[in-house]
């Protein structure tokens, strides 16, 4: 099953237009036809199966012949991660950390970080191709910040901090009662002393991934992965 993409103020009670790539894909690439039935979602939870009614030079109108609603699981899951140099690995940790169940991704330039630049037009579009992927609903939101310092300030009280860390051997984190959960990488020259202490502040529990040095891609995937099969 493919699913396609529309935001919702281009969806009404009867009807959903795709327009841009998801249009051009639906169309040059999938080869759909007028009376065809499509999927699609609004990336908030909810699913449309439509008929394709019109194709437009740049848009494809389709008919809404039901829809099903999911709420999203909890815990709410952000991945912190590390700015990676090589712009294709840290699209693919941020593709596969979606894959996985990451609901949301915040890239940050850390105190090790190498120069580099985020194209977060490219992240996004990552993000969409893997939420569409995995047959997920639910969009994740994906930001840049400028250090870690700013994204872990703004954690919430009832948001469970864990972070990747090489210097601990613990394997296995305290139990975890709230409904955010919020799994930070450093990026490939690992975290400072500054903000190991930012971490530690905010009450963050280091978890080690294994005695051997993982890139940072591998790290937020192996974190991710171990999330949602109960190992951490």
């Amino acid at each position: 099953m493919n699913i396609f993409y529309s935001p919702a103020n281009l969806i009404t009670p009867k009807l959903i237009k795709l327009t841009g790539q998801e249009a051009k894909h639906a169309t040059k690439v999938l080869r759909i036809r007028p009376g065809d039935e499509i999927h699609v979602t609004d990336g908030a939870g909810n699913l449309y199966l439509c008929n394709v009614s019109e194709i437009q030079k740049n848009d494809v109108i389709c008919n809404i012949l039901d829809t099903k609603s999911e709420e999203r699981k909890s815990p709410f899951v952000t991945l912190v991660v590390g700015l990676i140099k090589k712009r294709d690995r840290l699209e693919f940790a941020v593709e596969k950390s979606v894959e996985l169940g990451a609901d949301e991704i915040v890239v940050f330039r850390g105190d090790h970080s190498e120069k580099g630049n985020v194209r977060l037009d490219r992240l996004e579009s990552t993000v969409l191709s893997a939420m569409k992927q995995s047959l997920r609903v639910f969009l994740p939101n994906v930001r840049f910040t400028k250090n870690l310092a700013d994204v872990i300030e703004s954690k919430a009280e009832s948001t469970t901090l864990v972070y990747a860390d090489e210097t601990t051997d613990k394997g296995d984190s305290q139990s975890r009662l709230d409904n955010k959960l919020m799994l930070v990488v450093g990026p490939e020259g690992g975290f400072s002393e500054s903000e190991r202490s930012i971490l530690k502040n905010k009450g963050g529990i280091p978890y080690s991934l294994g005695d051997k040095r993982l890139r940072t891609e591998t790290a937020a995937i192996t974190i991710t992965d171990r999330y949602k099969n109960g190992l951490l």
